[in-house]
């Protein structure tokens, strides 16, 4: 059987579930590049055999420059999770409720369902209209 293709909206709150691990994962990396900054030993300036002279100045610059890059996309990846929730304030307050709780809040259905307290139907029935919505949305 031929898997479904995957609707604006499903690729969307995709997007918005991964967004907090992007972001984990940048700032993680900042910590480990700005702590080699302080526990790197001093290089020396002196010439290896064919390679090409990098002095400690320039590899303390690199690493500054990938905080900053990881920084500036953290902030990008807020910017466009806010976006995306912007649009979902376009659907009903039970239908949103539901996406915040399982794509941002839960991790599996489960949790979510547990989280609202809702039976299986009901949670299955708002998430698929609440994705129809949505798409509804996007479209426009």
């Amino acid at each position: 059987m031929a898997r479904k293709e995957l609707t604006s909206a499903e690729k969307l709150l995709n997007e918005l579930r991964t967004i907090p691990k992007i972001i984990n994962e940048l700032k993680l990396d900042i910590e480990r590049t700005e702590g080699s900054l302080l526990s790197s030993p001093q290089w020396s300036d002196m010439r290896v055999n064919g390679g090409v002279r990098k002095s400690q100045e320039d590899k303390n610059i690199s690493i500054i420059d990938t905080s900053e890059y990881n920084r500036k996309e953290v902030e990008r990846l807020l910017k466009r999770k806010e976006e995306i929730l912007q649009l979902m304030n376009g659907l009903e307050s039970e239908q949103r409720l539901l996406l915040i709780t399982a794509y941002v809040n839960c991790e599996y259905p489960n949790d979510a369902l547990d989280r609202l307290g809702w039976g299986k139907s009901k949670f299955y029935t708002v998430k698929r209209l609440a994705i129809k919505q949505l798409n509804g949305l996007i479209q426009q």
